[in-house]
């Protein structure tokens, strides 16, 4: 978006109007002569202003870069004529344009100054740090005047603007000029979400087995009980048959161990649970009973 330059003159002026609203640029000078004063943290924005007040014309640029220990400040002041100083000097009911493309040209230059996005590979967020109250209001409207739903919140004493879902983020971008930048965005959200279907149906095969083995294991384990005792001998030809392929198969499920048995999945699962039911019993009979103690 930094690289794109407007055709008309008004987008041009518009798209410096929002740099500066957005950054919270400064006003300086007198009656004499005043000036627009930016303080950017990015190069290509700064050098969008000067190529914009050049387009605009008529306004001298003055830029310096300083370097701190944690970053890089650039800062701009460019001497405006006076039939252009009334446009830095309105709030941000007066200071909307009227026309569509003035209006996304300023909704560019706002997020210029005051916007960000994350990487898709994390998680959908573009949002507006407005430099007012007031302003937060002038951005969703811009916003969900380009058809996207924005909301508003309130961090660190700071109004936010902010857009979490995924296609409104990139109707956003689209509409704010960043073609490029939307075809990098869809991309990743294929493979953010084809990952997430991948993952999800590796989940849920992965519960469904432990499932099946566990409850494998307890029928086996029961199985193995009424051997022990003596009580599987005495059981229907049926149920031991069950009780055979269950012990020789205890990691397939209901359909896979009807399909070998050649029965239907309501047979086995019956012979199972009156496997299990059987054994419960038998526990039960041969488990000591607390001995009362007397008064």
């Amino acid at each position: 978006m930094a690289g794109l330059l407007p055709a008309r003159p008004c987008c041009q002026l518009s798209e410096l109007l929002g740099i500066y609203y957005g950054s919270r640029g400064r006003l300086l000078g007198n009656q004499r002569g005043r000036s627009a004063y930016f303080s950017l943290l990015r190069n290509a924005v700064a050098r969008k202003v000067v190529r914009l007040s050049r387009a605009v014309g008529r306004m001298e640029a003055k830029y310096q870069a300083v370097r701190s220990r944690k970053r890089m400040a650039f800062f701009i002041e460019l001497t405006l004529p006076p039939d252009v100083v009334p446009a830095f000097s309105r709030p941000p009911v007066h200071a909307m344009p009227e026309a569509a493309c003035d209006r996304k040209a300023m909704l560019r230059g706002l997020f210029l100054g005051c916007g960000s996005v994350n990487a898709p590979n994390t998680r959908y967020h573009l949002e507006f740090v407005a430099p007012t109250a007031s302003w937060a209001s002038a951005i969703v409207q811009l916003v969900e005047g380009s058809g996207v739903k924005a909301g508003a919140t309130d961090r660190s004493g700071q109004r936010v603007v902010y857009i979490k879902d995924g296609d409104g983020i990139a109707r956003l971008l689209s509409v704010m000029g960043a073609s490029r930048a939307v075809m990098e965005f869809e991309n990743v959200r294929v493979v953010r979400s084809v990952s997430g279907v991948v993952n999800r149906r590796l989940n849920f095969e992965t519960a469904n087995i432990d499932k099946t083995i566990g409850t494998g294991l307890r029928q086996a384990a029961a199985i193995d009980s009424l051997e022990a005792s003596g009580v599987l001998s005495a059981l229907p030809p049926a149920l031991q048959e069950m009780a055979r392929w269950r012990r020789q198969n205890p990691e397939l499920n209901l359909g896979e161990l009807a399909g070998r048995m050649k029965l239907s999945k309501s047979a086995v699962n019956h012979r199972l649970r009156r496997l299990q039911q059987i054994a419960g019993r038998k526990g039960e009979v041969h488990s000591p009973r607390p001995q009362r103690r007397s008064a």
